[in-house]
């Protein structure tokens, strides 16, 4: 039962951090329908920079990740301009080639910078083991969890309750439609990729603090998102957000129980079930649309 326990959390941890990655992704689809395949590298590259304003220049834990979300949101704001929105109304194929080639750029930017070592991430809270009903948890996954489930709630907050959220709302509804109603669309998408690359470093320095910092966590992170989003439904916030805790609790528990060499071929095997038993995920639903 302690064991049991304890992979559920490690799943927790692990999938509230895909669930937060997964807000990027499904915000930009919902509103181009188009896969930002740029994204896991942006948040790779904010948590490089959290890395370095935290070991290289001493800036407190707080002001220096808030920094490194900026420049995340700034980054995803840059990716936009540069490489969406000349190529928006192209043919499909055209903004995911764009995409990738800017996912590339950032990388080997990020490896001239820092080089292709696996660096430790800071510890930025203290960590204990903490004894409950006779099991023995790690404190640094609650607060993991904690965190993430927090800022989710947060951008959640933001995207329903906010005349800005509002406004993306309507936007991924009818682009042509908004406009009409007097919305900028093209500010609205802006902040989009802001809000994106902004969750996503934040994501990423919660997954470093699980893990490491090292170039291929973007496109590990931009797999691991993806996936969830695939599981809750495309285009769903709620979707992102169960889809990512499933994946995350399932790969614990396949790791825990069967073995970690097993753990992508099934969760792969299981997403394909779900594909063919629901294609729009679990949260997903098909949109008639008037011609």
């Amino acid at each position: 039962m302690e064991y049991l326990v304890k992979q559920l959390l490690n799943g927790l941890a692990a999938g509230s951090i895909y669930a937060l990655i997964a807000v990027g992704y499904n915000m930009v689809y919902g509103i181009l329908e188009l896969i930002n395949f740029a994204h896991g590298d942006i948040y790779m590259f904010g948590t490089f920079i959290a890395l370095s304003l935290l070991t290289t220049l001493n800036v407190p834990v707080i002001p220096a990740v808030l920094l490194a979300c900026v420049a995340g949101g700034l980054i995803g704001m840059l990716v936009e301009r540069v490489a969406y929105r000349p190529v928006r109304d192209a043919p499909r194929v055209v903004p995911m080639i764009s995409a990738v080639g800017a996912a590339l750029v950032l990388r080997n930017v990020a490896q001239l910078i820092w080089g292709t070592e696996t660096m430790p991430f800071p510890e930025m809270f203290p960590t204990r083991m903490v004894q409950v009903g006779g099991i023995q948890i790690n404190s640094m996954q609650v607060i993991i969890l904690v965190l993430a489930l927090s800022l989710t709630g947060v951008f959640a907050l933001i995207v329903r309750k906010t005349k800005l959220g509002k406004a993306t709302r309507s936007v991924a509804q009818d682009i042509p439609a908004s406009r009409l109603m007097g919305i900028e669309v093209n500010k609205i998408i802006l902040f989009v990729y802001f809000a994106g690359g902004f969750f996503g470093v934040a994501a990423g320095v919660l997954f470093s603090m699980y893990y490491a910092v090292w170039i291929g966590m973007g496109f590990l992170g931009t797999m691991k998102a993806w996936i969830a989003c695939v599981i809750g439904g495309i285009g769903s916030l709620q979707g992102a957000f169960v889809g990512g805790l499933l994946l995350g609790v399932t790969e614990a528990l396949i790791s825990g129980f069967v073995s970690s060499a097993y753990r992508d071929a099934i969760c792969y095997a299981i997403v394909m079930v779900i594909l063919v038993a629901r294609p729009m995920g679990i949260f997903g639903r098909q949109v008639a649309e008037k011609v």
